[in-house]
């Protein structure tokens, strides 16, 4: 079970729980079929430094990017 399995709640609230991700240019926001949300971190692909899926919420982040 993912941890933005939760009820919905509002976008304050979902934005502390997944942090920067939330907003950045880099990230694919991902919905499984069962309902689980993944951020994936397109830097991932050309900088072994990004996780392909950071674990979240990201507080700091030196690709950040934002939308």
């Amino acid at each position: 079970m993912s941890p933005l399995d939760n009820p919905p709640l509002d976008s304050t609230s979902r934005s502390s729980r997944i942090g920067l991700c939330e907003t950045c240019l880099h990230a694919r926001r991902i919905e499984s079929d069962r309902g689980s949300l993944f951020f994936q971190c397109k830097l991932s692909f050309e900088d072994a430094r990004f996780p392909k899926y950071p674990q979240l919420p990201v507080l700091k982040c030196s690709g950040y990017q934002p939308q």
